[in-house]
């Protein structure tokens, strides 16, 4: 008689904590992403006077990364799609470290921006895959938590760039300046790339063709909308981009409606939670992204600290946000969270312009805890409540769609906040001369902007 060996049913212990791990690994590689936006920010002197670089040069280094990140993430989510996410995210992380360890050797300015867009273009092919990664391998409410944690990810990586980008500079290890800004995604990606080829399984989507047209349309929009307020090229050249990606965008949804495997599937646009939810998105990360912005010139220009201090003072922001983002599950959470952010960036004009200079720092942070712990409340379940109901063969495209969504918010809030702060300071941000009234003026003025984009994320809330 053959006996009949019969392999051991998984212990579901053991699937949970693979399950689990699997999704660490590739939050911390969305961190290292999302944080590489933002942590050269405090490093632009620093590479200007050691690589000899022009103004235009060092605007560049941030907006090579930028703009090659928004234009790709809608095709790198349907790469996933097709050839399958874990191995187009293990792809991307390992590109990453390379362009990662290209920027830190990088002997000069065109160089280092070379190294940026390859860079920004292996984060458009890795963190689309993030969320078609989540939604295949958890459901129900573990969903809703993997969400929520993917939700505090982006928001905390936009918070802490400031912070851990002054603490490397005030650091110096090993006396490498500002290239220890790449250097420290080596341990971090290495450790992601290692977990995850262990623990992420594997999921595709539709094998469609790739629609090249339809991603050179959308490539050729976002440049359109984002290079002129990333590179500052003032109001008439935002409106010309602005009217050019208007137009370029018709000519895209023409396009796409007629394809058999479009970019991006109209169905997905034709959802009015998608299209709402997109809308609400908009919103709260250009308010925030203008915000951050604001604050820090405020903080640095006029009240003259260093970046190092100026990025701990957003800590207690950061650590508020941290305590509140894993609290946001339900609709309740979305709205207490706006309700407490309308309350902090309304008590920021109030203190800049009625306390004196030198006591303004302790009585901003009751405001900035508020601001924090409403962003978390708000940021954490509004990645899941945009992609509710969406087709797990659509993950991808709908990742991309989010992230391009985010990203053009957070452009867009530097634009037309930064350029408000400008406006109403009457002279340019950082320049030596200002007087700290004309910083409390502007700051307390175009934080009405932030304030009233906060509002419209309550009403949009509010309305689904």
């Amino acid at each position: 008689m053959t006996a009949v060996i019969t392999q051991p049913a998984p212990v579901p212990g053991a699937v949970a904590r693979r399950r689990w791990t699997a999704l660490a690994a590739v939050l911390l590689a969305t961190f290292m992403g999302l944080l590489d936006a933002s942590v050269v920010t405090v490093s632009v002197p620093s590479i200007q006077q050691d690589l000899h670089a022009s103004f235009g040069e060092v605007q560049s280094v941030s907006a090579g990364y930028t703009l090659a990140y928004a234009v790709g993430l809608v095709t790198g989510g349907r790469l996933g799609d097709r050839h399958g996410r874990r191995r187009v995210f293990l792809v991307g992380v390992a590109l990453f470290l390379l362009a990662s360890l290209a920027c830190a050797v990088a002997p000069s300015a065109p160089a280092l921006i070379a190294a940026r867009v390859a860079q920004g273009l292996a984060a458009a092919v890795m963190l689309p895959q993030v969320l078609s990664i989540i939604q295949h391998g958890f459901t129900g409410p573990a969903r809703a938590t993997a969400l929520g944690l993917y939700g505090a990810v982006i928001g905390l990586a936009s918070i802490a760039g400031q912070i851990v980008g002054g603490a490397l500079l005030a650091w110096n290890p090993c006396d490498l300046g500002w290239r220890s800004a790449f250097l420290v995604n080596l341990p971090i990606g290495a450790l992601a790339l290692v977990v995850a080829g262990r623990t992420v399984q594997e999921s595709r989507g539709a094998r469609a063709r790739l629609d090249l047209l339809g991603a050179g349309l959308l490539a050729l929009a976002l440049l359109a909308l984002l290079l002129p307020p990333v590179l500052d090229q003032g109001r008439p050249a935002v409106i010309a981009g602005l009217a050019m990606a208007a137009a370029v965008l018709a000519v895209f949804t023409r396009v796409e409606r007629r394809r058999s495997s479009p970019l991006i599937p109209m169905r997905l646009l034709a959802q009015r939670r998608i299209v709402r939810g997109l809308l609400t998105v908009l919103a709260f990360y250009a308010g925030n992204a203008g915000f951050f912005l604001l604050l820090a010139y405020h903080l640095q220009s006029g009240l003259g600290q260093n970046p190092l201090h100026s990025g701990l003072i957003f800590a207690p922001l950061g650590l508020a946000f941290a305590a509140t983002s894993l609290a946001g599950r339900r609709l309740g959470a979305l709205r207490t969270g706006t309700l407490l952010l309308t309350i902090g960036l309304a008590g920021v004009p109030a203190v800049v312009l009625a306390v004196p200079q030198g006591d303004q720092v302790g009585w901003l942070l009751p405001a900035l805890i508020l601001v924090g712990a409403g962003q978390g409340l708000v940021a954490a379940p509004l990645i899941g409540t945009v992609l509710a109901g969406v087709d797990p063969a659509d993950a991808g495209a709908a990742g991309g769609v989010l992230l391009t969504a985010t990203q053009t918010a957070n452009a867009a809030g530097v634009a037309l906040i930064g350029g408000l702060f400008a406006h109403v300071l009457d002279a340019a941000p950082g320049s030596p001369g200002v007087p700290f009234t004309a910083y409390a003026h502007a700051t307390a003025g175009t934080t009405l902007a932030a304030l009233a984009l906060a509002l419209l994320t309550g009403l949009l809330l509010r309305s689904r």
